[in-house]
């Protein structure tokens, strides 16, 4: 059973999702940016679709940047080069996150675990 920061946190990441889906690209090729990101998982959701993960990545010392982004079945897991289940990684884990940033969402393209 989720715990009360585990489901904050997953809206949280609906919440990052929807807001960042919402803005509106300059052009096309805005619209289906990658971006690569350090951090710890801060949540992990695999009970409800769309599957996603929480990434907080440090900015600056006083500064943070949370990334929700879904993940899909085209999303590449692993962890020392094995892959993995989304499910088996847990909150505080050290991840390399790359996602794409498009019009209808973020989307885990690579998650890769220490």
């Amino acid at each position: 059973m989720p715990t009360v920061r585990q489901a904050r946190a997953v809206l949280f990441a609906i919440f990052v999702s929807i807001g960042l889906s919402s803005i509106p690209p300059d052009s096309e090729a805005a619209s289906a940016r990658t971006y690569r990101v350090q951090g710890q998982v801060v949540a992990v959701n695999v009970i409800q679709a769309p599957h996603m993960i929480v990434v907080k990545t440090p900015l600056s010392k006083h500064d943070d940047m949370t990334v929700g982004a879904k993940v899909t079945a085209q999303t590449r897991i692993d962890r020392k080069g094995n892959r993995i289940a989304l499910k088996t990684i847990k909150e505080g884990e050290p991840v390399r996150l790359t996602y794409i940033k498009q019009r209808d969402g973020v989307f885990a393209q690579i998650i890769h675990v220490w």
